[in-house]
């Protein structure tokens, strides 16, 4: 009993503050940022949040989905999380070291139509991965909160 009440604490633990900081950076932070900043310390203001969030998702990911396992949970509940941490590591490790090198405002007077062009396509894959994986972490919530009411209704039934 106490184990699988530190297993639903760790999941929703995970889950909750994985969608809110995601949530909290694309509809506050980076808006307010850009707004109000000049955009290269804007920028470079995102970047940095945006290591945090990729390593916290990666961590998260892998808490849900070590915690569903532990509750005997199996399929998307385990792999989603799983393919999502890694899509975090890979925007991290891989795609944001590449946008910074080709921001315009890193490149400053060599930046060329062809580098503004690259940026463009590898800050609107970063913004599709984040979205999607923001998207995919709510639908998480929502399938677990359907075992959790399953679980429940099969216990009281009992």
């Amino acid at each position: 009993m106490r184990s699988q009440l530190v297993l639903r604490l760790a999941l929703w633990l995970s889950l909750g503050s994985w969608v809110g900081s995601w949530a909290f950076f694309a509809f506050v932070v980076s808006r307010i940022a850009f707004r109000v900043l000049p955009g290269d310390v804007a920028g470079d203001l995102a970047g940095s949040l945006l290591t945090t969030l990729h390593y916290w998702g990666a961590a998260a990911g892998l808490i849900a989905a070590g915690a569903a396992i532990g509750l005997g949970r199996r399929g998307m509940p385990v792999i989603a999380p799983v393919g999502l941490a890694l899509i975090c590591m890979v925007s991290e490790l891989w795609l944001s070291p590449e946008v910074a090198a080709v921001r315009p405002s890193t490149l400053g007077v060599q930046s060329s139509a062809e580098m503004q062009q690259r940026f463009g396509m590898l800050h609107r894959l970063s913004l599709g991965l984040f979205m999607a994986v923001h998207f995919v972490s709510i639908i998480l919530v929502f399938v677990h909160a359907r075992f959790d009411a399953r679980e429940a209704a099969s216990h009281t039934e009992s």
